[in-house]
């Protein structure tokens, strides 16, 4: 698939929802609201033409200085077309609530949950958010640019007895 083919099927069909397109070394990031984020999904997935079947990876980036700082990228890949295609968000810090991808894409279960996890965003509807990576009682948000990095609990306060955990001799 071409790149300027991808861009005229997604400009037809989703001219009112996308907000900006950018082209890079043959990659095309599309930038739409996340409000419009399920329909957007849906037509990349379901359109005969685009058949974006696979969402490959989902992360997120915190922007402290802008005054939307959190970005949430989408990565969307169909195997048919040997084609990739990135669609971004941005939110506030304090509405930072995402629609979740998990009925559309099996995959996004686990990539929400640890853009939850590690940088507090939440997914609507999503079928079991809870921290993937840190502990259930962890305070805070690791990969927000403005947790400490000093921040770590006592050694009083750590659970030894989580399963899994290997003591070092």
């Amino acid at each position: 698939m071409e790149v300027s083919f991808a861009l005229s099927v997604i400009n037809d069909a989703m001219r009112d929802l996308i907000t900006s397109v950018d082209t890079a070394n043959g990659d095309v990031r599309i930038t739409t609201a996340k409000d419009n984020l399920i329909q957007v999904a849906k037509f990349l997935k379901d359109d005969p033409r685009l058949r974006f079947d696979m969402l490959s990876d989902l992360f997120a980036v915190d922007y402290p200085r802008k005054a939307e700082r959190i970005e949430i990228i989408y990565n969307f890949y169909s195997t048919a077309n040997n084609f990739r295609i990135f669609v971004k968000c941005h939110s506030n810090i304090d509405e930072a609530d995402y629609p979740s991808l998990t009925p559309l894409y099996e995959s996004a279960n686990w990539f929400e949950r640890e853009v939850y996890d590690m940088f507090g965003l939440k997914f609507k509807n999503h079928p079991n958010l809870k921290r993937i990576l840190n502990p259930e009682d962890w305070e805070g948000y690791p990969l927000l640019k403005d947790y400490p990095l000093r921040k770590r609990p006592p050694v009083e306060k750590l659970n030894f007895n989580t399963p899994g955990l290997a003591e070092i001799k």
